[in-house]
């Protein structure tokens, strides 16, 4: 971690480095502390005087606050609980930390652990495909902690300190984020919607008499958010995303009294954790081509300013060209994509394509989970489709809860269809422009993106080969996720493993179509979510179809350790090359593979040949 002086030409300071990365559990279909793999975003906060930052940091299998001098004389830990802590404050004064923690959890673990010596109940509490062992039931709520800087003393904090740890008590209903208040004014973002999952929320502020003023006007709803006053506290400036597929940012400014909002700037890069400064904003920048920096950013003036740029080498790397392509699917739904044409890219020349899943906003790395390198594929000689899936069908509905939503999405399989819809409508496209090579399509994807790939298998010929992190729906799946949420998926529409289902996983399951598939398939996932492919993969190999299967220990649903990031890249590129572009890899670590990928090409021109001899 380092400490910038922006009003000078000073270099940044190191003020902390180490720790163990600390990855982000989630509540999941009944469950706590199911894991992600997700790292945890960290936000540091600075002390009321301005001379130390106190932060997260994992040491010694936990995660406490620590403090770091802002001139760089060295960090140290502020508490010492002996459970995780969540998220924290800094009390006004400086006097106290406010954290929060789940000391429940913790001993819900234990308890398990000794459930453990007279055996598992299986009940509502497994996950078999995850874990072997049973997850803390649901809920297990946040308690609110507050530690004496001073003497070290840990005491449960009072209603009005836990009120710091979110929203003021004094919020309106329905406000689900606070702007940064001015001399008592406050701004924030309401949601008018009941549904779990809001796309749209509206801009409200207080005049100087406390009265609340509702924006009204159209730029003031939907994908808002950061509302923050100007510094002579006359304006409200907002950030909005609009445009196909959301994929543009817009910086509003309204005047509270006024109700037509001024558009002061507008991007396709994502800016990111903006704060206001001098009625400017520093924020966090990528775009399609340009890593992560930070950059002072005036939107009056549309002009920008490098405070740090920690890839300053980046710069010397050749790239692929990148374009932003816009469209709507066959159900008039708009679709985003960025495509990125090879580096030694030749008009005319038609090229191997690979998909790459499934959001395209900000800088182009690998994908959903940053497995599948774009632009390390444009240098081996492919174009590449970064696509956004158009938003799930079930949330175009009035449906208010997330079965509900999920319930929509499986009906007639609407979902699956929108994204496939999207994908061909893309992919021709690249094909009429004589980019891309209609004969030559891979995609990979992981998550909703796995799904992607096995419903296009199914119902397309548009790909010729496949690289996927997560797989397989098959007829086994209630068996897979556990009582609880067996009864989630049967309430969505799937159905039970003692009804006829053969109409359903026909549409859906590679497993029921193994005799069909031709299309070579590489899987690479983490060793808590492998068995999900293993009908998929039993399937496809009794039929002779060209499926590689690789497990990756201590690994969760997003993959986080970077030997093994690196191994899923490099086998990613090696697997197009041979299958769209017939070319070995001549690293010698890859030869058995190699002779593994030979024996499936075999396997599978001999499938072919049986094929056509049958009547």
């Amino acid at each position: 971690m380092y400490v910038l002086d922006i009003r000078g030409d000073a270099r940044p300071v190191r003020v902390d480095q180490g720790g163990e990365l600390i990855r982000s559990t989630i509540d999941f279909r009944g469950k706590a502390g199911f894991p992600s793999g997700i790292p945890l975003t960290i936000t540091p906060r600075w002390s009321p005087g301005g001379d130390w930052i106190a932060f997260l940091k994992r040491e010694g299998g936990t995660t406490q606050v620590w403090r770091a001098d802002a001139a760089g004389r060295g960090s140290s830990p502020i508490t010492n609980v002996p459970y995780d802590v969540d998220d924290f404050r800094i009390s006004a004064d400086g006097a106290m930390i406010i954290f929060s923690a789940r000391p429940g959890l913790v001993a819900a673990r234990q308890r398990i652990l000794t459930e453990g010596l007279r055996g598992f109940r299986y009940d509502d509490r497994f996950s078999a495909g995850a874990s072997n062992r049973p997850f803390p039931p649901m809920p297990i709520p946040a308690e609110i902690f507050v530690q004496q800087l001073a003497t070290g003393t840990v005491r449960s904090a009072s209603p009005t300190e836990a009120a710091q740890m979110g929203l003021s008590p004094e919020a309106p209903p329905g406000a689900i984020a606070l702007a940064m208040s001015l001399r008592g004014r406050r701004a924030w973002l309401a949601s008018p919607s009941a549904r779990i999952i809001a796309s749209s929320n509206e801009l409200f502020a207080e005049d100087r008499w406390g009265k609340a003023i509702r924006c009204g006007a159209a730029a003031c709803t939907g994908r808002i958010s950061r509302p923050s006053w100007s510094i002579d506290g006359k304006r409200v400036r907002y950030f909005r995303l609009e445009g196909p597929g959301w994929g543009t940012t817009t910086i509003y400014e309204w005047q509270p009294g006024h109700s037509k909002p001024y558009q002061l700037y507008s991007t396709q890069d994502v800016l990111d954790d903006c704060e206001p400064w001098n009625d400017k904003f520093i924020c966090v920048v990528e775009g399609s081509s340009k890593p992560r920096r930070i950059e002072i950013l005036d939107p009056v003036k549309g002009a920008s300013e490098l405070l740090f740029d920690p890839n300053p080498d980046f710069r010397s790397l050749r790239l692929g060209h990148v374009e932003r392509l816009s469209w709507r699917n066959r159900f008039g739904i708009d679709t985003i994509g960025d495509l990125v044409l090879p580096t030694d890219y030749k008009p005319g020349t038609r090229y191997p394509l690979i998909i790459v899943q499934y959001d395209t906003r900000g800088f182009l790395r690998g994908g959903t989970g940053d497995e599948f390198p774009i632009q390390a594929f444009a240098n081996r000689g492919f174009a590449v489709l970064s696509f956004s899936r158009p938003p799930p069908t079930g949330l175009l509905t009035d449906a208010k809860d997330a079965i509900s939503i999920d319930k929509a999405n499986l009906e007639n399989f609407s979902d699956r269809w929108s994204v496939q819809s999207s994908l061909e409508v893309g992919v021709r496209l690249l094909i009429s422009r004589g980019i891309a090579d209609p004969a030559r399509v891979g995609i990979t994807g992981l998550s909703d993106g796995g799904s992607t790939i096995g419903f296009g298998l199914l119902h397309s010929n548009l790909f010729a080969a496949a690289a996927t992190s997560s797989c397989c729906w098959d007829s086994q799946i209630l068996t897979r996720v556990g009582p609880a949420a067996a009864k989630e998926f049967v309430a969505e529409g799937y159905p039970r493993l003692i009804d006829d289902g053969t109409a359903f996983w026909k549409e859906v399951s590679l497993a029921a179509n193994a005799r069909r598939i031709d299309t070579p398939i590489l899987l690479q996932m983490a060793d808590d979510e492998y068995m999900s492919a293993l009908n998929g993969y039993t399937a496809l190999r009794e039929a002779g179809a060209p499926i590689d299967l690789y497990v990756f220990p201590n690994e969760h649903h997003v993959k986080w350790q970077p030997a093994h990031k690196l191994a899923v890249a490099e086998r990613a590129l090696d697997w197009f090359d041979y299958w769209l572009r017939d070319r070995r890899s001549r690293a010698p670590d890859r030869a058995s593979e190699l002779a593994h990928w030979d024996l499936l090409r075999h396997e599978q021109s001999a499938r072919d040949v049986d094929d056509r001899r049958s009547p």
